[in-house]
């Protein structure tokens, strides 16, 4: 007759929720429950959306265009809103996090709020519903790979309404940006870039880049309409460049073979 013992996988769960726990016990105080806004940092994006994005609800984010296989400029999105919030912010994956601190820190967001961790295969809808659940967590970034269900995306708006801790979803999945499966997320992104404007001050012969803009799409919104912008992104920390799926990158230049990290795809990268 076998025991009644925990399985080790069950015990494995439990370790990782309770190393959490503490971690979150240990940072900043979250968020104030009161605020139902989470601001995007944009005033026209906001306005349509009567303050900004719901709290404790689940938002879906896709990029577009080559940036659908490194979801840059979605992170960066993300970021940019999570940068007006406080407490700690739970960013899983499936696969190594990609994530370096000057990029972070150019969409606002302290890299020290961030607890990033790594699941096995098949195992991040799980993890995501668990973290969901967890009080005094302000948000949750997942790195999607495989679009969740229906019923998946069911269970984890119903585990964000329970504890007030919003969810973003990055769904880096070939294809399903043009043709994204059911979801009861209550936004749905696109965020893709946008031709910058020249710029004819500079002392130079020929006119040169603006600074970067985005194309944002409002695909989805329970609340309402959706609705389409071009916005350009802040940058607090201008030391630091920030590409975005550059079609270049595995051509390396004498500065950059060096560094090794700078070759690796990621959804926040300096």
């Amino acid at each position: 007759m076998k025991g009644k013992g925990a399985t080790p996988m069950h015990q494995n769960k439990t370790d990782t929720l309770d190393l959490l726990r503490e971690k979150i016990r240990r940072m900043e105080a979250p968020q104030p429950t009161s605020a139902e806004r989470l601001p995007t940092g944009f005033a026209a994006i906001d306005t349509h959306l009567d303050g900004g994005l719901a709290r404790g609800g689940v938002h879906e984010v896709f990029s577009a265009g080559r940036d659908s296989v490194f979801s840059s400029r979605s992170a960066a999105f993300v970021a940019h809103v999570l940068a007006r919030t406080t407490g700690p912010v739970i960013w899983v994956s499936e696969d190594y996090p990609d994530l370096s601190a000057p990029g972070i820190r150019q969409s606002g967001l302290n890299p020290g709020r961030l607890l990033c961790v790594t699941t096995r295969k098949g195992g991040l809808e799980a993890l995501c519903e668990d973290v969901l659940n967890e009080r005094g967590v302000c948000a949750l970034v997942a790195d999607i790979r495989t679009p969740l269900t229906l019923t998946q995306s069911r269970r984890l708006v119903l585990a964000a309404s329970r504890s007030h801790v919003s969810g973003f979803l990055l769904c880096r999945t070939a294809g399903a940006q043009n043709n994204p499966p059911a979801s009861a997320s209550m936004t749905r992104w696109r965020i893709g870039g946008s031709p910058s404007t020249l710029r004819t001050d500079l002392p130079s012969l020929s006119p040169v880049a603006g600074a970067e803009r985005w194309a944002v799409e409002l695909l989805r919104h329970r609340g309402g309409p959706g609705g389409t912008w071009i916005i350009t992104p802040t940058r607090h920390d201008p030391t630091y460049s920030f590409p975005v799926a550059a079609p270049l990158a595995d051509r390396a230049t004498p500065e950059t073979a060096a560094i090794p990290f700078t070759h690796r795809p990621g959804a926040l990268r300096a």
